[in-house]
């Protein structure tokens, strides 16, 4: 810690990184150079007045003359052999979500990120500058999540390059049970015993294998196609508590049994359930 709020969270060859968490100007950091360090120690410069008007030194510099002050009484009780107070700043976690990555540019989204994904908590350099430095470090508590839906089954298009440097994991439709929202168990039921035969066993532990159903065309699987927990929310009226009943039925009408229409006429789902032809089953839901 060089201030209460301001630390130092990179260093290389040339240069600490500081900044400080609510910084909404430089959120990036900034550079304290080891040259500009070296001038200030070597001129005996003792105070932050003597440095914010010692005019070999860099406008940065001079503009933020406290930290580069604070630094320096640091340095200087370490060269007089006293112990140096020892402070450690948890980190706190970022998170950026690109919703829908699969559809996204990703050579415009990510630039220079690709690499710094590579390398995280490296330097790699970058064409564009940014406070006078082109190099791009990737920390730690920085997390990128990129959200798809196999349903599109557009993801072929995305580089084998980027798709290393991500951990994939497949997120099922499955029961919500929440105090906080009312969930459609009955239809959600309905609707996944088109595309599953097991479904008590995978509501019983959802690492169960997946059985196809019946009325699911071999050719699709049903991590691909079944429809997700999400249509099935019902929303309560603000303030009051209560359900909105037309809400719930609306998105039924225009939303689930169109998809799942759409499933029948494109072939993915097909036949009967329970002696019932799979179109007749889908309007009566």
């Amino acid at each position: 810690m060089i201030s209460d709020n301001v630390y130092i969270f990179y260093i290389d060859d040339k240069r600490f990184k500081y900044k400080g968490d609510n910084w909404a100007t430089h959120p990036n950091g900034l550079n304290m150079n080891f040259s500009e360090l070296n001038k200030i120690i070597d001129l005996n410069l003792n105070t932050r007045k003597q440095i914010n008007k010692e005019s070999t030194l860099n406008s940065l510099t001079r503009q933020h003359a406290t930290y580069y002050q604070n630094f320096n009484e640091l340095y200087r009780t370490f060269k007089e052999g006293k112990s140096v107070p020892k402070t450690k700043t948890a980190l706190k976690n970022y998170v950026i979500i690109i919703d829908e990555i699969n559809r996204a540019n990703l050579s415009s989204v990510l630039g220079e990120l690709i690499y710094g994904l590579e390398y995280r908590n490296e330097a790699v350099e970058s064409m564009y500058e940014v406070a006078g430095d082109n190099k791009l470090v990737l920390p730690p508590n920085l997390y990128v999540i990129g959200t798809m839906n196999t349903a599109d089954r557009s993801v072929g298009h995305i580089d084998y390059a980027i798709r290393r440097r991500f951990a994939f994991v497949d997120v099922l439709p499955k029961e919500l049970n929440d105090d906080k929202i009312v969930f459609q168990h009955d239809r959600f039921r309905k609707v996944s015993e088109l595309f599953i035969e097991n479904y008590d066993e995978y509501k019983a532990n959802e690492k169960t294998i997946l059985k196809p159903a019946k009325t699911l065309s071999s050719e699709f699987r049903p991590e691909d196609v079944w429809l997700g927990h999400s249509y099935f929310i019902q929303k309560r009226v603000e303030g009051s508590g209560k359900l909105e009943p037309e809400d719930f039925m609306i998105r039924l009408d225009y939303e689930i049994k169109p998809i799942l229409l759409e499933y029948v006429k494109d072939g993915v789902l097909l036949g009967e359930i329970n002696k019932v032809k799979i179109e007749d089953y889908i309007k009566s839901l």
